[in-house]
This record gives C-alpha cells, structure tokens and sequence, in this order.
C-alpha cells in the first residue's frame, strides 16, 4: 500500500464525514495530532498500527477501506451538473462520498456476481435545440424498448441500465447530481426526502440527470444546458406524441385539473408539468396557460389534494446485492 494511496483514502474519508481536522484529532481521541493527519494526508508519512486503529475507529470504516484502489470522480462533470449551486467544500465533500460508496458498490457486485456494464445507447447524440432534446428522448425509449406508455419506475430503469445511483443529502437548493467514475461508471445522486421533494420531481430529476450522463451539448446552442436537459426529461417522461393522444388532439380550449389528476397518477408528472407542455406543443392558447399558473399552480406549488404517482421510486438493486452476499456467508 503506497502512502499516495493511503493519503488520497484519507482525506477523502474525512471529507466524506465532513469533519475538520480537528474534529478528526478530537474523535481519536487526542490518539493522533492535527500535524499527523496533515502529514498523513500529503504523503509525508504513514500511520503506525496503533494510528491507524485509531483512524479506523474514528471514522466508523475499515482497514480494508485504505487498501482500494481510488475511484477517479469526474469534478467537472459534477460541478457542471450542479449549475454553479455547489460551493468547492460542497463538492468536494460530494466526491468524496462518490468514490467511498462507489468503491463498496463495486466490490458488493464483484462478490454477489451481479457486475454490470454501461453502455450509452444514444452516444454522440448531439442536442443544440429543444426538438433535438425531444427527438432524444424519444430515441432512448426506443432504444431501451420503453415503448410510448407510462415508466413504472424511473430509478429502477436507471438501475437495471447499469447506472448507479446513490441516495445522499444534497444542500437545498440541489435536488440531483451526475457525473462519471474512473470515465465509465456513471452516477446519479438523488435526495429522496420527503420534505424537500416529490415523487413527481424525483423522477423529473432523475431524467434531467440522465441527460447530462448521455447527451452531448454543443456551445453554440441559443438554449442552456439545463433547458435542454429539462426538456429531455419531459418528453422521456411523457413522449409528444402519446401527450398529444391522451388529450384527445393537439389543440384544447381549456385543460380540467381532474384529467391533469388523472395522467399525474398515470404517468408520474405534476400537474405544473404537463400544463408547460400543453403550451409548448401550442395545445393551449398563452392566456390559458398564464390562468393555469396564476390561479392554480402558483397557489398550490407543491400540488397538495392533486393526486400523487403511487408507484414507489426507491433503489433496489443494492439491496438485492447485499441480500445476495448475506446468503453467500450463510
């Protein structure tokens, strides 16, 4: 085990703990000083058994923690997909938590005998305008044959397509993250409370996370990186054309909150969703659209009493390793 190695681990699992150095020192129990794990975690030096035990013990992890090889989180990739909302601290503290959760995902499959591989269906699939982000969408359902319906679950989908993704909490304003692992992991985080999402957007920001994972977005766009993954989450969640089929046609006078209600439930989008694309498909007349938002939906954000999509989005495949391991013991 080089002390490179050893000192990259370190600083990552302390980062991951979010503890200062001097809270390290303090839950040692004053057993290592402040100028040790400076030393440790630049290579200087290396912990004796004794330290090292301490270390283990401090941070809740193993010995075996130190001897892995370093998973490398694309930075710029995360930092891109957290649109400037993320201070260095923030993603650091985010890489770190990556590459330790990463590192035991991988190990889990490799002793479980469930590894998988990702490949990326639509790769080099460039989107510089919204009806580029659409036609992708709709590529990728047929490409991973999602057919034009609804999505059970979006998570599960993610999963069972070799993406790996994490439940973490994740600062207020930032409900999702993506970025890839040693160039050909890729991984979303999710923040699953319950306070601070919905179904309904948990699945939305699965999807616009997915997009940052497998698009490309040329510079010279006239639309933001996050619109277009915005609009590629819509359309994968709810295609055109299947939108245009359940409202009966492609032009409305008005929508009624009880079928709005109805497709929530069917298909997992909010209501606030599916009024935006009635007026971005031109279904409804602008004044239609401001009434929907003036007198319903900015009064009622979080769509309280408007039905909410039953199906549960949870992770699953993670436990089903574990499962798999605790029965190989046995």
């Amino acid at each position: 085990m080089s002390k490179d190695q050893f000192s990259i681990r370190l600083h990552e699992a302390r980062l991951m703990m979010g503890l200062s150095m001097d809270k390290l020192v303090e839950l040692t129990g004053g057993a290592i000083t402040k100028q040790s794990i400076s030393r440790y975690e630049k290579g200087i030096m290396h912990p004796k058994r004794d330290a090292m035990m301490a270390l283990t013990s401090a941070l809740g992890i193993s010995e075996a923690y130190f001897k892995g090889t370093n998973l490398r989180i694309d930075l710029p990739v995360l930092r891109t997909t957290s649109n400037g909302k993320l201070s260095d601290e923030e993603l650091q503290t985010i890489e770190a938590q990556l590459s330790f959760w990463t590192e035991r995902y991988l190990v889990k499959e490799q002793k479980a005998g469930m590894t998988s591989r990702f490949v990326n269906p639509i790769k080099g699939v460039e989107v510089s305008t919204m009806e580029d982000a659409i036609q992708a969408a709709n590529l990728l359902r047929e490409e991973w044959h999602c057919g034009d319906g609804p999505i059970a679950s979006i998570v599960r989908l993610l999963e069972r397509k070799g993406i790996k993704i994490m439940s973490g909490k994740l600062p207020d304003n930032v409900l999702g993250l993506s970025t890839w692992a040693d160039k050909k992991y890729p991984l979303i985080v999710l923040d699953f409370q319950q306070a601070k999402t919905s179904v309904e957007r948990l699945r939305f920001t699965a999807c616009h996370e997915l997009a940052h994972l497998l698009l490309s977005f040329p510079e010279d766009s006239e639309f933001s990186i996050e619109k277009r993954c915005n609009k590629f989450a819509s359309y994968f969640l709810f295609p055109k054309e299947t939108f245009i089929s359940e409202m009966g046609g492609d032009k409305r006078d008005f929508l009624t909150l009880e079928e709005m209600i109805d497709l929530k439930e069917l298909y997992g989008v909010s209501v606030a969703a599916q009024v935006h694309e009635a007026w971005d498909l031109q279904m409804i007349s602008r004044e239609h659209y401001d009434w929907w938002y003036d007198e319903r939906i900015n009064k009622n954000r979080k769509e309280i009493g408007w039905g909410e999509y039953k199906f549960p989005e949870t992770i699953g495949r993670e436990k089903r390793i574990e499962s798999r391991i605790n029965n190989i013991k046995h």
